[in-house]
């Protein structure tokens, strides 16, 4: 909004004996009244504009995942925050597995999950309501226990009607930002918009988890496969790191399905993914390729440390009791194939072409290894 100044036309023949004297003084107080009243519309209208734009930044998160480090970081940096902390409440571990399922642990300080309304509840004084509070006690239990960083707090409620989803605390140095008595029609607006934008994205996350992960195994499937590997050649050749990959497959798995029926062959495939899995890191990537065939993409590893994984799941695999539907054991031998690509020493016309060779390269020597007894892995060199 742009100012426009109210000038007052000084009569040099006006004194203070004249007998519009007080006239005048009245008009002069008006004016500046008025151009007092401009200044704070302008304000006004510059800090509507700002929260605009912070909450069309949030609403424009493309994942959860974004939307969590917007909150902790940006609303911190563009609000002048000492402190933020963001809960969310999951109480079955729901949203915990979803969200380690597609992107391994969140990596961002001060996010949380609470398993019961009364781990939220601690925060507060006594109900979970809006609280803007300059209480020292108070806002270390708002923190977790950090003190000193905050001199004033707003505790806020993330919740949709009844339904409580999280609790969002954001904190202060300065004393007097966040005093009691402040109006908190924008914080409880504000609140609403983080809760809207935590629901949908991680609605969104559910989709986008169905069809990049397989049912039955939990394991990414052969069409996230395809996109992270294109992700991981690129990666790849900015660092100049070697990318590697494992091609694994059950070694007479049609006998088990044979003999022992399709249902234990399903719990067999459960089994295999859920005892690979804390075997790799959290940068490694399995997924189901097809029926008994898996993939393992191993970034920034190069084929002697590729073929010392594949070894540890190999062996760990074999050593392993499996049970059939009725509880009787039996055990599953794995053959793998290894291959690994170093942009530093291997140079291909394009990704596709990277990709084309890793996939190829590791498919033969799956097969190789099975051409040699099983129960081994087979690097292709």
């Amino acid at each position: 909004m742009k100012k426009y100044p109210i000038q007052i036309d000084k009569n040099p023949k006006l004194t203070a004996s004249s007998p519009n004297h007080l006239l005048y003084q009245d008009n002069v107080r008006m004016h500046h009244l008025l151009n007092e009243l401009l200044d704070s519309a302008k304000h006004n209208q510059q800090t509507q504009d700002r929260f605009h734009q912070l909450e069309m930044f949030l609403l424009e998160s493309e994942s959860f995942e974004v939307l969590v480090g917007r909150i902790l970081n940006e609303l911190k940096r563009r609000l002048r925050l000492s402190q933020v902390e963001l809960y969310i409440l999951d109480i079955n571990g729901d949203i915990r597995q979803l969200l380690q399922e597609i992107y391994g642990a969140l990596d961002y300080p001060n996010y949380y999950y609470a398993n019961t309304v009364t781990e939220i509840k601690n925060h507060y004084d006594s109900s979970i309501r809006l609280t803007l509070t300059q209480d020292k006690e108070l806002i270390n239990k708002a923190f977790s226990g950090h003190a000193g960083q905050s001199k004033s707090a707003v505790l806020l409620p993330l919740s949709r009607g009844v339904r409580l989803i999280g609790s969002l605390h954001i904190g202060s140095r300065d004393k007097e930002r966040f005093h009691p008595d402040l109006a908190s029609n924008f914080l409880q607006h504000l609140g609403s918009i983080i809760t809207v934008c935590i629901e949908n994205s991680i609605n969104q996350e559910r989709f986008k988890h169905l069809s990049l992960v397989d049912i039955l195994t939990r394991a990414k499937n052969r069409r996230y496969f395809f996109q992270i590997i294109e992700s991981e050649i690129a990666r790849a050749k900015r660092t100049m790191q070697p990318l590697s990959c494992l091609f694994i497959d059950v070694d007479h798995f049609k006998k088990i399905n044979d003999t022992m029926g399709h249902q234990t062959g399903d719990l067999t495939l459960k089994a295999l993914v859920k005892n690979i899995q804390p075997l790799l890191r959290q940068t490694d990537i399995l997924s189901r390729f097809g029926g008994e065939e898996f993939t393992i993409l191993l970034p920034n590893t190069n084929t002697r440390e590729a073929y010392e994984t594949a070894e540890r799941i190999r062996s760990h695999i074999a050593e392993t009791i499996m049970y059939d539907t009725e509880d009787n054991p039996f055990s599953i031998t794995l053959s793998i194939g290894l291959s690994c690509w170093q942009p530093d020493k291997q140079d291909f016309e394009s990704d596709e072409a990277v990709q084309n060779y890793l996939i190829h390269q590791a498919d033969e020597a799956v097969y190789q290894a099975k051409e040699n007894g099983r129960n081994q892995t087979c690097p292709k060199l």
